[in-house]
């Protein structure tokens, strides 16, 4: 199933690929309207986007909530029962929007049908900040502890997540940056806030001791101006955001790439198969 419908095919069809990037654009304007994204475009055109990518619709195939994880349709476990039709069983997928895109100073990263990363760049692929720490040092925040766990879940709220049923689940801790400068052996505290709730831990399967972790939910503020820097969403379950989903893939896999003749000569296209509404937007480049 997964061959005959290139369904793994990465990148997939100029149709399937516009229509994610499409529903992508959108929902990007309505989290960076509600965060007020600092000098971010107000919306968002599709002339902005820098670097999107479209993941393949297999690998964004909604699953059931437990093991073993197959893919959540009216079938269950009879989804690789191969007595009923293959063409069936592929239109029971539901494939939610996943991928990734950038602005000149933003990155938005999104997974199963839910947008789960925004970061503040300040180049291609370099997080705000990033190579300015030094610039921090000795800096005064703006806010306390307290005041950068209130904005966060300020922000939270903003963006439709559940903050009451967050906090029931997962206590609340905000840590500050812990920087080594260059040419020193004192680690210092920079006014960088990291507000998060729930971790994931990674454990050595051999001696199952804990490896590594990531925060479920995270915010990331810098404290010398109050702005939000990145959110970050492992758990997207307190979303309430609608899911983005792809409800004609098949047809969209299907739908043969224009030539390279006809895109040059047809630099702006309409899709012609997906959402009827969807803004005249150039093809994106890959």
């Amino acid at each position: 199933m997964i061959t005959n419908y290139n369904l793994a095919q990465q990148p997939t069809s100029l149709a399937y690929q516009s229509v994610v990037i499409q529903q992508m654009l959108a929902e990007a304007n309505y989290f960076a309207g509600r965060l007020k994204l600092p000098a971010t475009p107000h919306p968002i055109q599709m002339v902005d986007v820098k670097y999107p990518l479209a993941f393949s619709p297999w690998y964004s195939t909604l699953k059931e909530t437990n093991y073993p994880y197959r893919p959540a349709t009216i079938f269950s476990n009879h989804i690789f029962d191969s007595s009923i039709s293959r063409e069936q069983r592929a239109r029971a997928l539901n494939i939610g929007v996943s991928g990734v895109f950038e602005t000149t100073n933003c990155a938005f990263g999104f997974h199963q049908g839910k947008l789960t990363e925004i970061e503040r760049l300040s180049e291609h692929e370099v997080e705000y900040y990033a190579k300015d720490l030094d610039k921090l040092i000795g800096q005064l925040s703006l806010i306390t502890d307290s005041q950068a766990h209130g904005l966060a879940t300020q922000w939270l709220a903003s963006v439709d997540i559940d903050v009451p049923a967050l906090e029931k689940k997962y206590p609340s801790e905000v840590n500050h940056l812990r920087y080594l400068p260059k040419n020193s052996t004192n680690i210092i505290e920079l006014p960088f806030y990291f507000v998060h709730w729930g971790w994931q831990y990674f454990t050595n399967n051999d001696d199952n001791h804990t490896i590594s972790s990531t925060p479920l939910v995270e915010v990331k503020i810098l404290g010398t101006t109050k702005e939000f820097v990145e959110l970050h969403m492992l758990d997207t379950s307190f979303s309430r955001r609608p899911l983005l989903l792809v409800t004609n893939a098949i047809e969209l896999i299907r739908t043969p790439n224009p030539s390279v003749k006809h895109l040059q000569s047809n630099p702006t296209q309409n899709n012609s198969v997906g959402d009827t509404n969807a803004p005249v937007a150039k093809p994106p480049a890959f």
